[in-house]
């Protein structure tokens, strides 16, 4: 248990980089980074080197590129093309003032992007993008995974931005190395799945490969999802305190019928961005579906556990509310699909909606605004045909 638990850990940190997606490393491509504060104990316990802390950035409350809207997205693109074309003073141009202080001479800044461009070649090939919004502030975060000329493996690209469309952060792209998915690749559920929460949540973690999903490095949490809750693109309100998050409060429900075989909820929520991680897994909730299958819910909030240990629920009760316990960064809904002993599953949601396109069975993935299907209507039970009956609505989240 204990090496579960920090190698959970290991992923988690890994999460607070501002591209997560693209991997902690100070590369000639990039510009300075502020210096990392000093790694907390339990990360220093990794058999991993410590990872650095998110580079502040500061808050842009209006502009042109609203978070995670059309607009961003179009701007992601234009700032990837600018390094693919080798547009160097363009992008020394786009970025913002206090990332231009700190990157030192154009000249220099101009030079390195030049020589990584050239030793990389040209894009070939895109193989998929994503947007997600920067989890401590209202930056929109692009992701783009593609083939180069000079590259045999695929390249994660990121680029952070602010509402004004000036890069906050721009990584070295990074080659993708495939990842094993173990021996329950092809797994097929037993239980059937539905999305653990009513609305529409955006997948922030989510998928089989890094690209999509940071767990899906980890043995102990592949196939681990996240999801989070926005407001107009937005993860908080106000300044970002913990109850500013919309996350924070929402009811999370069971997945499925089953027993509740671990409850803990009374471990402390940490301030975004400062996990106490004492335990990593905050406070927990397991639900046994029985064939050997469970869903597991950490970082709840505390004392929000609707459930005590051998309680029994139906699919869709409310088993407690979202929050950030242990290790948690954000407020969010972590939730992890495993057989009994601890071996990760893939968890397979059936009858919801995904980019507003049906899905009868299927795993979301980073990027996509997923939610539960409405209801199909009962069949009546008279001899006559009755009009039919209207299609339950899916309650809104809980209001802030």
């Amino acid at each position: 248990m204990r090496f579960r638990l920090h190698s959970m850990v290991a992923v988690l940190v890994a999460i607070l980089l501002l591209p997560a997606l693209a991997g902690s490393q100070q590369a000639p491509a990039a510009p300075a980074q502020q210096k990392p504060a000093a790694a907390p104990k339990e990360e220093q316990q990794q058999p991993v080197p410590p990872e650095k802390n998110p580079t502040p950035v500061a808050p842009v409350i209006s502009g042109p590129y609203p978070v995670m809207s059309q607009a961003a997205l179009q701007r992601g693109r234009q700032l990837f093309e600018m390094f693919n074309h080798v547009q160097t003073s363009q992008m020394w141009a786009a970025l913002s003032e206090a990332l231009r202080k700190a990157s030192g001479k154009e000249e220099k800044f101009v030079e390195i992007n030049k020589k990584l461009r050239e030793s990389m070649g040209a894009e070939t090939q895109l193989l998929g993008e994503n947007l997600v919004p920067y989890m401590f502030g209202p930056d929109t975060v692009y992701a783009r995974i593609s083939m180069f000329a000079n590259s045999k493996l695929p390249v994660i690209s990121v680029v952070t931005f602010n509402q004004r469309g000036e890069i906050d952060v721009f990584p070295m792209p990074k080659a993708m190395s495939p990842i094993a998915e173990g021996r329950y690749a092809g797994y097929e559920d037993t239980a059937k799945l539905n999305l653990p929460f009513r609305g529409e949540w955006l997948v922030y973690q989510g998928g089989r490969n890094i690209f999509e999903n940071v767990y899906a490095a980890s043995d102990e949490l592949r196939y681990a999802v996240d999801f989070v809750f926005l407001k107009d693109g937005r993860l908080y309100s106000g300044t970002g305190k913990l109850e500013d998050y919309y996350c924070f409060g929402q009811p999370i429900l069971a997945p499925a019928d089953g027993t509740v075989v671990k409850a803990i909820g009374t471990f402390n929520d940490s301030p975004p961005g400062k996990p106490v991680g004492d335990p990593p897994d905050g406070n927990v909730v397991i639900i046994s579906h029985g064939n050997g299958e469970a869903s597991v819910f950490n970082h709840l909030k505390q004392h929000s556990l609707k459930v005590k240990l051998d309680d029994k629920v139906k699919q869709g009760d409310v088993i407690a509310e979202c929050g950030n316990s242990g290790m948690g960064l954000i407020p969010r809904v972590h939730y992890r699909f495993q057989r009994s002993a601890g071996v990760p599953l893939p968890a397979q949601f059936v009858n919801y909606i995904a980019d507003g396109k049906p899905v009868a069975s299927g795993e979301p993935k980073r990027g996509q605004l997923v939610k539960n299907a409405a209801a199909a209507p009962a069949a009546a039970p008279s001899t006559s045909a009755p009009s039919p009956a209207a299609p339950a609505k899916t309650p809104a989240p809980a209001s802030k």
